[in-house]
């Protein structure tokens, strides 16, 4: 080929591609210009971006059994891009929706603070002061602060145009929109108008989805519990719809977060999906609570579009992350023993007089690993169930037996004579007795214008620390606070955790340590004979079961004292990395020596075995040691006043090798030794799993 050929069609290909970017250009000018609007008619015609919730984690025992997981539910949400926007059709379609879930007897999300009285007339839900409030602010009704109900509900009706309807349809539809218009219902924000609908009503709302627009049928996951709920329901918590003031909080949070420097887009991103919207559910309280940023989920993002035929088109940009997956310290089955045990032991001990009285039946179980800390159970009762807790909320709330209240972590009391193993420990530590000294009980005891009795007036005569614990004797322990002293009392106290937090992951009380700092913090003295009834766990005294527990854990294992914990380990959604594993941590090292804790021991082996806890704690397959204690206390109920006694229990097993330390309280239940047949079947149980765990052992066993 001579170069010639080679040159012309090196032009050819030149000319033609030529041509061809002419044509393009063409083109796009043609689609860019001249028929812009054709096209644009025919794509999105408009564009939002949407959160997506994440679930939440799970919460696991220590055996990996489902305590607290998700289950998905239906729900009815309004899509912004497609609802209507002027009043009548607002106003029609939720109406419709209301009759219709009304008719199914099935609910639908009310929360406006108004409601009908007994002469139905609209008056303010009670126990609703926020609510309130924000209905009456300047974002809703803008009503000065004395506005009455009725006042309210005339602006609401004028602000959404219901003059048409009657005051029970106005009132509820209302109802819905002052909810939208709170939660900021938008094209980013889905506004939720019913939960846990049925199947027929879904079908119901799609059939008639003309009628319907923008409503859609979804789903989101809700939060269900092991059981009927009630197991562990103190430390477990619930979780709920974020109030302002947590909002608000979060709100701070998640600004701090951001104005980190040095932040990635992945990071920015990640923590604008932590944040909180004001529809979102957070931890109330418990587990649920003190674990929120790790149960929580890393919502996504989901982009609507809507074209010109109407149809909303949508894909995930982010796709959201469930939340991690929470390990407790809890032995669900163990945890099952405590709370029927404690429940039967309640009912069965209570004395009718105090029920007479006014006094309600209640106590507390905590059992805890002595060689960790780990809480393996802790009961409360009376108690609740989880599943019906917002429902049961009102009547919770009223009960004079507090339900609701945690007893274990959070009520203080006076501890009687569960007090005296650690005065005997700080006598024998400070050298004012030995093992073998004795001190004669005549059944009273003189402390210079005042006289003390022996517990139920008894005489004991000659008696040495291991017999003065076996049978509580007072007059013993009266001694050796004489000779102590409070302050010298108080620093074994503290040592052993007594009066302070402990350190749990959940709300818990610091209790009252009784001394002379405490009753300088209140303005008052303090008298020479109260050393001598802080000695016995009287006076000021006030601790809670989880520190007696711990404090009896410490006498158990050697010394040392853990911080309580609750929390195992956290895992990833999928098992597949771990976020975090407990490590036991130590409190204090109180080096108190052996000989003492091993005489200390050996009296409350005695009170176990050969006192009055014998009958329920002696014959259990492995030897075990506890103390008891009793504390008389003045209430006034309904305007009188009532007097009663709480029995205490702390105890250890096995005697030998302690694993496990129990502490038992019930009010009013009149002794101490009352409260040993929970401890006494808290530790068949658990004795039982000993033995199940030794014979797997052996089966498995190979023989050379």
């Amino acid at each position: 080929m001579t170069k010639g050929n080679i040159n012309k069609r090196v032009i050819a290909l030149f000319a033609l591609f030529g041509v061809f970017l002419a044509g393009f250009f063409a083109i796009l000018f043609n689609v860019q210009m001249v028929d812009r609007e054709t096209y644009s008619a025919s794509s999105a015609v408009s564009q939002y971006s949407v959160s997506v919730e994440a679930p939440r984690g799970d919460i696991l025992d220590r055996n990996g059994n489902a305590m607290v997981y998700n289950e998905q539910i239906r729900t009815l949400t309004f899509n912004y891009l497609t609802f209507p926007s002027d009043d009548e059709a607002i106003n029609r379609l939720i109406n419709s929706l209301i009759l219709h879930l009304d008719k199914k007897n099935e609910k639908w999300i009310d929360e406006l603070p108004l409601v009908f009285d007994e002469n139905g007339k609209i008056a303010y839900k009670e126990d609703s002061d926020a609510a309130i409030a924000w209905l009456k602010g300047k974002n809703m009704c803008a009503v000065n602060y004395y506005a009455t109900a009725e006042d309210c509900l005339n602006v609401l009706i004028e602000k959404y145009a219901l003059e048409i309807y009657g005051t029970v349809a106005a009132r509820n539809i209302a109802s819905v929109r002052y909810n939208m218009d709170k939660m900021y219902f938008s094209a980013s924000a889905p506004y939720t108008f019913a939960e846990n609908i049925s199947v027929t009503t879904i079908a119901y709302v799609k059939e008639n989805s003309i009628a319907f627009p923008g409503v859609d049928a979804s789903s989101t996951a809700e939060r269900k519990y092991a059981g009927d709920g009630t197991a562990a329901s103190h430390i477990l918590g619930v979780t709920g719809a974020i109030s302002a003031e947590e909002y608000a909080l979060q709100k701070e949070n998640t600004a701090a977060a951001l104005s980190q420097e040095g932040l990635s887009e992945t990071e920015i991103s990640e923590i604008k999906n932590k944040s909180y919207a004001l529809n979102d559910k957070i931890g109330k309280n418990g587990i649920e609570s003190a674990m929120e940023s790790y149960l929580r989920g890393t919502k996504g993002t989901k982009t609507l579009s809507v074209n010109a035929a109407k149809q909303v088109l949508e894909s995930y940009s982010v796709l959201p992350e469930a939340g991690n997956t929470v390990f407790l310290t809890i032995d669900s089955s163990l945890q099952e023993i405590a709370d029927k045990s404690l429940k039967n032991q309640i009912m069965a001990v209570t004395k009718e007089e105090a029920l007479a009285s006014g006094l309600t039946p209640a106590g507390a179980v905590v059992v805890q690993d002595v060689n960790t800390g780990a809480v393996l159970a802790t009961s409360s009762y009376p108690n609740f169930s989880l599943s019906t807790y917002f429902e049961d909320y009102q009547a919770l709330s009223e009960n004079e037996g507090k339900p609701l209240w945690n007893r274990a972590v959070q009520s203080t009391y006076s501890p009687g004579s569960t007090m005296k193993p650690v005065i005997a420990i700080a006598a024998l530590e400070e050298g004012i007795i030995t093992a073998s000294s004795k001190i004669y009980c005549e059944g009273q005891y003189e402390y210079i214008d005042q006289v003390f009795a022996c517990f139920n007036k008894t005489a004991h005569g000659g008696i040495n620390v291991e017999k003065a614990l076996q049978h509580s004797c007072n007059i013993f322990f009266f001694e050796l606070a004489r000779q102590l002293g409070i302050e010298k009392m108080n620093t074994y106290s503290s040592l052993f955790g007594l009066g302070q937090k402990t350190g749990i992951e959940i709300a818990e009380s610091a209790g009252i340590l009784a001394g002379i700092q405490y009753r300088d913090s209140l303005g008052l003295g303090w008298k020479a004979g109260e050393t001598l009834l802080a000695a016995i766990g009287q006076s000021d005294n006030s601790f809670t079961p989880l520190q007696l527990n711990n404090y009896c854990a410490t006498i158990a294992n050697g010394g040392t004292r853990y911080v309580p914990y609750l929390i195992e380990k956290i895992v990833s959604a999928d098992y597949r990395s771990g976020i975090f594993e407990h490590t036991p941590e130590i409190a204090v090292e109180t080096n108190i020596s052996k000989s003492t804790l091993d005489t200390v021991k050996k009296g409350m082996y005695l009170v176990a075995n050969e006192g009055s806890c014998a009958p329920y704690l002696g014959k259990l397959k492995y030897k075990v040691a506890c103390k008891t204690g009793t504390a008389e206390k003045t209430l006034i109920v309904n305007d009188k006043v009532v007097e009663g006694t709480d029995g205490f229990l702390i105890a250890f097993g096995p005697y030998e090798d302690p694993e496990i330390a129990i502490t038992v309280v019930i009010e009013n239940a009149g002794s101490g030794s009352s409260t040993a047949q929970v401890a006494a079947d808290i530790f068949r149980y658990y004795y039982s799993t000993i033995d199940t765990a030794q014979f797997v052992q052996q089966e498995n066993t190979v023989i050379w």
